[in-house]
């Protein structure tokens, strides 16, 4: 009997010991109670957070380490004492190495950190006027280049880590572009389907993240190097976008309500001649041009200027803009006690564009909950997000040249008429383009402490993406050909597990830390679209009412899966000397059984030199760390079918098609000739990168610096490569392609005045530079022009040369008389192209290869051509500046780009006469630029910049693909001007309101570029290549408030 009661007293004191609530309260040095600040007991993982009172409370016993985490201040580390009640005052520190940051399924603090990563607080994304929260990193984070080359509300922008990395000959869907070298995003803990960044797919051009609300950020973290993002694997050879969403804390419910409203401004019309000048101008040239009896025979609009229908003086680009207005709204509502919490939120967002018919709207939701039960060994963390967006396009496009050039602007002379108007206006006004796109996540992630020290994790998830577009055009826009309607479907979904060990043990001057785990997914996509023309009625806007010749149908279902094996190890001894190595193997349904296997291991080291006697408690450095790493990281096809032969089935009744091929009457299938042919032996697309790294902070965080140098190289990337014609198929993909990306991050932040004044201003600058280099192409090397949308191809993939090198004639001058022509001595002719000879007034293109001839319609690889200018952009980034006095607050915030080339295609359109139709007609009909202000050629002697103005037949010397339309594309924004001020808590407390915030914001408020020629430097398409088309980047003014209750 005693020996049972000595076990019960035994067991029962265990039980005590282990279950024991341990309450305390965390303060700053002046006594304020702390908010938010979490707490871990590093002895049981357990964690918890301080409530609005500043108190917090948590499992443990007598001896255990709590251990305190709050941005923006020192950490701070306790014994529990036997009573159990415990007090923390925290130090404020400005120091940023100290954070916490997610290096993928964990988090460490950034001092031990051995990876390049590059972190962002939600807070300084919060309330900005964007639809889309990647839009908002623009310039904030080393080595990400975010460039929004189109103002559509709702539009993707690009987004690069450390460089390009994919190669493609098609360009003509810049959507696409986005996609071959988009990052990895992991909301949560929770890798996102590449499938739903794809424009094409999707069919509505949504950008999948603007369903992301930027309110619901706690922070980003971005994984450069292979280090950090080899546990990754096979999607990480782009970089990891790392994304934690805010959590609820302990403390009753808290309310926050935020809301803000503006307008939006078209930025500055495009300069084109008015009324008198316009006529005065085109009637000399004309008169110039034209024989005596054709300059008798002009439109009427030209010479009857007493004529009210054509004496007017209007800019009529004017017509396609409005004055567009946005709107945002967002609730919150969060809470909880020692073992459960809460946060859910809701927010509603509405941009109308600056063009007409344009717009985004968003409407999302989430819940965020966490419970602890068995003793608080088990911690549950469900998360349920919705979103649904409704964009409205326009013309339909957000990169494709759209009514707002000058040069296809009615000429001002013209006093249109309300049809006119109206018939100009349809591609906005009568088109119906409705593009809805939802997406459901859930994720419910399970914690069980097994032992102390040793976790397990289980995280499910699910996620389901759906998107639709009804598109219907009337038949006055179909140039009598009646109206055309089509309808697209599609829906992705994902299911995905994962489990992991991880074990975390700290022995004397050794700290251990394990991760063992396993991955499964699934996936689905499916689409349906269908399409009619000529249908009996303008009112029927769905695909119904075509007549059977006129109407076609398709549907579209793939499948894919991969499962995955992953581990790391991370060691520390006495906190100087820091090592992590990573191994991640993936099997994928998309390659053959030769290759289904991938292997991405890496490696990384540190040295925390002030933590060694000769620099320990020195004056000026906090910490000084240096570190180097190492790894593979890899790509997957975007194919899922390669390992199989490709087949035909053969559509019938589709437009323009009065049935099916047959064969025996039956539906013909037939190979896919183009590039079905089975892949069984393609290899993963796979990326080496080494990363040498400094981390320093100086006077106690007052100035901190990162500076990380790094070599990426992409090798074995997929590529089409054209197959003998005795094969049966044309192209065949293989693993033939390399591409380096070299450069440097640097991050740079400074509190520019003491910690004791009232006045702060901290400044946070960040820069990268980033060579692109081509290392490898199929076929031995050689050089490949890509393809576009014009004839004379104007980019070229060349082994030493960028991808997207600009493929072009340099421009020597202008021939200002007959004897500047070059003279062949072996013939006697004068410099020759395809028309003809040239002649005075034509440019001077080099002639490379000496033959004195120029074959201006030779589209592939032309002698007379080279790879010269560079699209992409060598150093990019921003700096960010906050002043604050007391209640206080503003920032601002600037962005660059420098380095790049880009090809003025508008100006090159201008000139070139590439319309059809009535040359002379066409010239009187549109508007045009102010040309006395250039100096173009007109006769024999004439020293000009511009060769001659001719309206007649295609100019062949006006080709885009010449150096004389490369301009200087690097340019600085004034990003963001950020007013805010916080009412004293003594007003607003009477109010029974614990904060109130007031702010206004002015979203790009100034820009300055080196060229004078493009209206916005920053605003052209992925390629380098200015149109005149795209959607301009507005200004945006807001006033918002933020209540907290």
């Amino acid at each position: 009997m005693k020996k049972i009661v000595l076990f019960l007293s035994v067991f029962l004191t265990s039980l005590i010991a282990l279950g024991q609530q341990i309450t305390g309260t965390v303060r700053d040095k002046n006594g304020k109670q702390l908010a938010g600040v979490t707490l871990r007991n590093t002895s049981t993982s357990n964690s918890t957070q301080t409530d609005d009172q500043g108190n917090f409370k948590i499992s443990g016993k007598s001896g255990d380490i709590l251990e305190t985490s709050f941005i923006g201040y020192e950490r701070a580390r306790q014994p529990i004492p036997e009573a159990g009640k415990m007090t923390f005052t925290l130090v404020e520190t400005l120091s940023i190495l100290d954070e916490a940051v997610v290096i993928g399924y964990q988090s460490t603090s950034r001092k031990k950190a051995t990876a390049a990563i590059s972190s962002i607080s939600g807070k300084d994304l919060e309330n900005l006027p964007a639809a889309s929260f990647d839009m908002l990193l623009q310039g904030r984070l080393a080595g990400v280049n975010v460039q929004n080359f189109s103002g559509a509300p709702g539009a993707s922008p690009t987004l690069a880590v450390r460089g390009t990395s994919a190669v493609s000959l098609n360009y003509s869907n810049d959507d696409y572009y986005n996609v071959i070298s988009n990052p990895l995003y992991v909301i949560d803990g929770v890798p996102q389907p590449t499938e739903q960044f794809v424009g094409p797919n999707t069919g509505t051009g949504t950008n999948y993240l603007a369903g992301l609300n930027p309110n619901d950020i706690e922070s980003v973290d971005v994984l450069r190097d292979a280090s950090a993002a080899a546990i990754y694997g096979s999607r990480a050879a782009n970089g990891v976008i790392m994304i934690t969403t805010k959590k609820g804390r302990n403390g009753d419910p808290r309310f926050m309500l935020t809301g803000y409203g503006g307008l939006t401004q078209r930025p500055e019309l495009r300069e084109v001649t008015l009324g008198r000048t316009e006529r005065e101008q085109k009637m000399r040239i004309l008169k110039n041009q034209l024989s005596s009896n054709d300059f008798r025979n002009l439109p009427f609009m030209l010479t009857d200027s007493l004529n009210p229908a054509f004496n007017g003086n209007t800019d009529w680009q004017d017509l396609f803009y409005q004055k567009g207005k946005i709107k945002s709204a967002d609730l919150s509502v969060s809470g909880g006690s020692a073992i459960s919490s809460y946060r859910f939120s809701g927010n509603y967002y509405d941009e109308a564009g600056i063009i007409k018919a344009t717009g985004f709207k968003r409407y999302t939701g989430r819940l965020n909950l966490s419970s602890k039960a068995i003793n608080e060994r088990l911690t549950i963390n469900p998360i349920v997000a919705y979103s649904y967006n409704k964009r409205a396009r326009g013309s339909g496009s957000d990169v494709s040249p759209i009514a707002l050039s000058a040069g296809s602007m009615p000429s001002s002379l013209f006093n249109l008429s309300d049809a006119k108007k109206t018939y100009l206006l349809g591609t906005y006004n009568s088109s119906l383009d409705n593009n809805e796109s939802s997406n459901l996540n859930t994720n419910l992630n399970l914690i069980f402490n097994i032992a102390p020290g040793l976790t397990f994790t289980s995280q499910s998830a699910y996620i389901k993406d759906m998107a639709n577009r009804a598109y219907n055009r009337p038949s006055a826009l179909m140039s009598g050909a009646g109206n055309y309607s089509s309808a697209y479907s599609y829906e992705n979904s994902q299911v995905r597990i994962s489990n992991f060990l991880t074990y975390i043990k700290q022995f004397g001057k050794h700290s251990l830390n394990v991760l063992l785990g396993q991955e499964a997914e699934k996936n689905k996509m499916q689409n349906v679209s269908a399409w009619g023309s000529q249908g009996v009625s303008d009112q029927i806007q769905v695909v119904t009412g075509f007549l059977q010749n006129n109407i076609g149908a398709n549907s579209d279902l793939q499948k894919w899966s991969q499962l995955s094996y992953l581990g790391r190890f991370s060691y520390d001894f006495d906190s100087k000397y820091l090592f992590s190595g990573a191994v991640r193997a993936d099997g994928s349904s998309r390659f053959g059984e030769n290759n289904k296997w991938g292997y991405f291991p890496s490696a990384s080291v540190g040295w925390i030199l002030t933590e060694e006697d000769f620099l320990k408690n020195n004056p000026i450095f906090t910490l000084l760390k240096i570190r180097g790493s190492y790894g593979l990281t890899g790509s997957l096809p975007k194919s899922n079918y390669l390992q199989y032969n490709l087949y035909n089935v053969n559509n019938g009744g589709y437009q323009g098609n009065s049935g099916a091929t047959s064969y025996n009457g039956q539906v013909a299938i037939t190979p896919n000739f183009n590039n079905g042919v089975a892949q069984k032996n393609l290899s993963w697309e796979r990326n080496r990168q080494w990363n040498l790294g400094v981390d320093m902070e100086l006077y106690k965080g007052r100035f901190t610096a990162m500076v990380d140098v790094f070599n990426k190289e992409n090798y074995d990337g997929l590529f089409d490569v054209m197959l003998p014609v005795t094969s049966g198929y044309d192209y065949a993909k293989t693993n033939s392609v390399g591409i380096r990306n070299s450069g440097v991050d640097i991050q740079l932040s400074a509190d520019m005045f003491p910690r004791s004044s009232t006045l702060s201003w901290r400044s946070n600058l960040n820069i990268s530079y980033v060579k692109n280099r081509i290392m490898n192409l199929p076929n031995g090397g050689r050089d490949m022009v890509m393809d576009g949308d014009r004839f004379d191809k104007s980019h070229i993939l060349s082994v030493g040369s960028p991808i997207n090198a600009f493929y072009l004639y340099k421009t020597l001058g202008v021939f200002s008389t007959l004897d500047d022509i070059p003279v062949n001595p072996y013939t006697g002719e004068r410099y020759r192209n395809s028309n003809g000879t040239f002649n005075p007034g034509d440019f001077y293109f080099e002639d490379i290869d000496g033959d004195y001839f120029v074959d201006v319609f030779n589209s592939g690889i032309n002698p007379d051509k080279r790879a010269i200018g560079d699209p992409n952009f060598k150093w990019t980034g921003g700096w960010n500046n906050v002043f604050s006095y007391k209640d206080f607050s503003l920032t601002l915030f600037f962005t660059y780009g420098f380095g790049r080339d880009v090809l003025n295609l508008f100006e090159s359109d201008q000139f070139s006469n590439s319309t059809s139709g009535d040359a002379t007609s066409n010239f009187a009909y549109y508007s045009i630029r102010d040309l006395d202000k250039l100096n173009i050629w007109k006769q024999p002697g004439d020293k000009a910049e511009y060769a001659k103005y001719d309206i007649g037949t295609y100019r062949y010397y006006y080709t885009s693909a010449q150096t004389f339309f490369l301009e200087n594309g690097s340019y600085m924004r004034f990003k963001n001007l950020i007013f805010s001020y916080n009412l004293p808590e003594r007003i607003s407390k009477k109010w029974s309101i614990s904060k109130v915030r007031f702010f206004g914001i002015v979203d790009n408020v100034a820009r300055w570029q080196k060229s004078k020629k493009l209206p916005d430097a920053e605003a052209v398409n992925p390629y380098g290549e200015y149109n005149g088309g795209g959607y301009p980047i507005p200004r945006k003014y807001t006033l918002g408030f933020e209540l907290t209750f």
